[in-house]
């Protein structure tokens, strides 16, 4: 064995030597070889010293579904087979709790996140993003009865007090401009306001309702010039009112129908909602504002609606109403906001040595005409009209 160091010895001898050793090439070749053997060691590459992929996957429907029998399946998990085809890479699915995944992304003990991560700047300085392959909004999921039918709607702005104040001062108008015809038109015009200060009132009243609800009074005709002046007056002023209130009426409506397809951000901010922790739907909660409270997972968050400890639940539209369509049938609504959409992707390691592939296998994937038919099966083709721009496209070509 000594035979076999004796090159190495000598190159690490700190005696001087004139001319060069004739073991000298042995031993470089030598050194040279331990160096090759090393080298996955030194680069401490991702996948090094593994012989498949370890894909991280959690329960997310409907893009991650685990089956009664164990196995994955899902919109993103239709996407992934595809892509490891593909790239014929031999992978294993490991299951993890959705914080599990974000450390083992961080900690570089997974190779990959097939999970739906929104595509957002506070993550990406944790780990880095795949090509997205979709987008999403925020939905709100709450009590069938929470957010009711439009026509409910129209007729508590009917029964409000806004509408009653209204009303009230309309017959305050009424009482003082039928007085103020009765003093002026009594003496002038006794056929119709004569008899008495309760009939000419009345009758005055009378003539000023008649005119405010169809522009004139058939059958009465006012004499005096002061009373003349102050009636077509008061039916320039019935006509501007009326198209006024009329208008106020149907905004109402239009609103109130609208809310059963986009809540805006007031009605939310009224709203004690509920969210996820340290999710992206969590900043998008701090930021509308109004009594929040989080929960560890969508289950949790789904029954205390159930339990109305909570008016409603924000989070993943498509999620939302996948619980809607299934787990929830009957018993939640859904209803889109405002907020911005987000792009979401697979989400991988810093710096991994995969990303590029997986980058030109999705898109390649998602313009194949097999990809809207993996939409339709999932119901989802309505929700990914929206792309990223073409620029982003060319830079991951």
């Amino acid at each position: 064995m000594n035979r076999w160091f004796a090159p190495c010895r000598d190159l690490l001898s700190p005696r001087p030597s004139r001319q060069p050793s004739k073991l000298m090439l042995p031993g470089l070749c030598l050194l040279f070889l331990s160096l090759i053997s090393l080298y996955p060691c030194l680069c401490g590459g991702q996948t090094a010293g593994r012989d498949r992929l370890i894909v991280g996957v959690t329960a997310d429907p409907p893009y991650l579904i685990k089956e009664k029998d164990g196995e994955w399946g899902g919109l993103n998990t239709s996407l992934w087979k595809a892509v490891a085809q593909e790239l014929k890479i031999d992978y294993e699915l490991r299951e993890m709790t959705f914080d599990e995944l974000v450390e083992a992304l961080k900690e570089n003990r997974i190779d990959l996140s097939i999970d739906t991560f929104y595509v957002t700047a506070e993550r990406q300085k944790r780990f880095d993003y795949s090509f997205p392959f979709g987008n999403s909004r925020l939905a709100v999921a709450t009590l069938p009865e929470r957010l009711t039918h439009p026509w409910w709607s129209a007729i508590k702005i009917f029964l409000s007090w806004g509408t009653f104040k209204i009303v009230l001062a309309l017959g305050l108008c009424l009482c003082v401009l039928g007085l103020i015809f009765w003093i002026i038109e009594r003496r002038t015009n006794p056929d119709y306001f004569g008899g008495g200060i309760i009939k000419g009132i009345g009758s005055g009243i009378y003539w000023v309702g008649s005119t405010l609800a169809s522009g004139v009074c058939f059958g009465v005709a006012l004499k005096s010039l002061p009373a003349r002046i102050l009636g077509l007056t008061w039916m320039f002023i019935c006509a501007i009112a009326l198209s006024a209130l009329i208008a106020s009426l149907t905004s109402s409506l239009s609103a109130s129908r609208d809310r059963t397809e986009v809540v805006p951000a007031d009605d939310l901010r009224r709203m004690h909602l509920g969210g996820i922790v340290d999710s992206a739907e969590s900043v998008a909660l701090k930021n509308i504002g109004g009594k929040t409270t989080f929960f560890k997972s969508e289950q949790e968050a789904l029954q205390a609606l159930m339990k109305r400890r909570i008016d409603g639940f924000l989070y993943d539209e498509i999620t939302l109403i996948y619980y809607r369509d299934n787990d929830y049938k009957d018993r939640i609504s859904v209803y889109p906001t405002d907020t911005k959409r987000f792009f979401f992707a697979f989400a991988l390691p810093k710096n991994s040595p995969i990303k590029s592939k997986v980058d030109y296998a999705i898109l390649d994937y998602i313009e194949r005409p097999e990809w809207p038919l993996v939409l339709q099966r999932y119901g989802l083709e309505e929700n990914f009209e929206e792309r990223m721009p073409h620029s982003y496209r060319r830079r991951h070509r």
